[in-house]
């Protein structure tokens, strides 16, 4: 199927059931299940890199992993044509060693809960189980990409309580939050094999909720730090909702893209909501302290007076603002919003409420009509795409 799944853990990529139960061990060739290698980002910037030899960038030659990446996408590309190439990064609290359920609730595994293609699951906004792949347009049935490349990629972030404060010193929130850090690394490598299996010219769009922004944020910034303009080069859209990670850490990002010279070669469309603010609290109060701004892109967006400033490679849309709300059903006849009017815990509405879904699904497949420089000509009113900078419940 033109589904690629994997999951990471501990600094390694693990080749998975198709229906992403996951497989310990070592990697076997002939299954393409278990363990690949595990690769470690080097702490200082890579020099010398040769486009000649990229598998020098990590160090040694990937055998496995090559292995694992080249016979799951040759067959799933195979009529891929013009349809979009999606890496999908889930957010908190999925394990992806966790059994995997046909009931989504039932499994922590991020291929079961939210990584499936059941268009309806019971009860889904309370359990947060919308199945992503379905409503961005992939369809279960195709084997080889007439309806785009999904490629679903599972990290570990629900490490435990007692594990996190005894072994590490830390709320298991924070732990989390540095485990994205090693889980984008790994990222990278996937990115890095799509490079050497993707036709000429067909770039890649990352979607990610939640800390899965941190995982994408980080990725983008070690391919800056190590001088992988050419897989920068393969990056396209990137679509993040209520993002966790740090307004600095976006910005300093988005710096680094200007200093490799690709300062509006991604695009970035960050959703935001005021109605998120629980959790974007715990995310500012509970991971590690960081220097500058330590509010999350998802509560205050990139926090800038004039966003016009960020140019083509960034817009904040604030789903939740009635002004958006209203440009969006009149101009396109999407319903969007922010607010689960049944609950406080509106984190996962960003994905879970159906014409949210579509809106993003329009932004990955009708990219004519959604590119950023259009969307800053014609926004929803005066104030622009970020239209309150209100907290909704715990004031400034």
């Amino acid at each position: 199927m033109s589904t690629i799944r994997v999951s990471a853990l501990k600094g390694a990529i693990h080749g998975v059931e198709r229906n992403g139960s996951f497989v310990h061990g070592p990697y076997d060739k002939r299954s393409r299940l278990g363990r690949t290698e595990e690769l470690i980002e080097p702490s200082d910037p890579i020099t010398g890199f040769d486009p000649q030899n990229p598998h020098r960038f990590f160090g040694l030659i990937p055998d496995n992993l090559r292995h694992l990446m080249t016979r799951m996408t040759e067959p799933a590309i195979a009529d891929l044509g013009d349809q979009p190439v999606v890496l999908c990064v889930h957010g908190f609290l999925f394990d992806p060693r966790d059994a995997v359920s046909s009931t989504p609730a039932d499994s922590d595994n991020p291929h079961a809960r939210i990584f499936h293609y059941q268009p309806n699951v019971p009860k889904e906004v309370r359990d947060h189980t919308t199945g992503l792949l379905h409503h961005l347009g992939f369809d279960a049935e195709d084997e080889t990409g007439t309806s785009g490349l999904a490629f679903a990629y599972g990290w570990h972030s629900r490490p435990g309580f007692a594990g996190s404060l005894i072994g590490h010193f830390q709320n298991f929130y924070a732990r989390a939050y540095d485990n994205a850090e090693q889980a984008a690394w790994n990222l990278l490598t996937c990115v890095h094999m799509l490079n050497e299996v993707l036709p000429a010219g067909k770039r890649i769009d990352l979607f990610c909720h939640s800390l899965g922004s941190r995982v994408v944020i980080r990725m983008i910034a070690q391919m800056c730090k190590h001088g992988r303009v050419d897989l920068v080069d393969r990056l396209d859209r990137v679509v993040i909702l209520g993002g966790a990670e740090y307004v600095v850490e976006a910005r300093l990002m988005l710096q680094r893209l200007h200093h490799a010279a690709r300062p509006d070669h991604v695009q970035f469309y960050n959703i935001v909501s005021r109605e998120n603010d629980v959790l974007d609290k715990l995310g500012e109060n509970f991971g590690p302290r960081t220097f500058g701004n330590s509010n999350v892109i998802g509560h205050n967006g990139l926090d800038v007076e004039n966003p016009e400033s960020l140019g083509p490679s960034w817009i904040d849309i604030q789903i939740d603002g009635r002004e958006v709300a209203a440009w969006m059903r009149d101009r396109h006849g999407f319903d969007v919003t922010g607010d689960n009017p049944e609950s406080v815990w509106d984190h996962w509405y960003y994905y879970t409420d159906h014409g949210n879904m579509a809106l993003y699904r329009a932004i990955l497949r009708d990219r004519g009509n959604w590119n950023i420089p259009d969307l800053r000509r014609d926004p929803p009113s005066s104030r622009g795409w970020r239209v309150s900078r209100r907290r909704s419940v715990f004031g400034d």
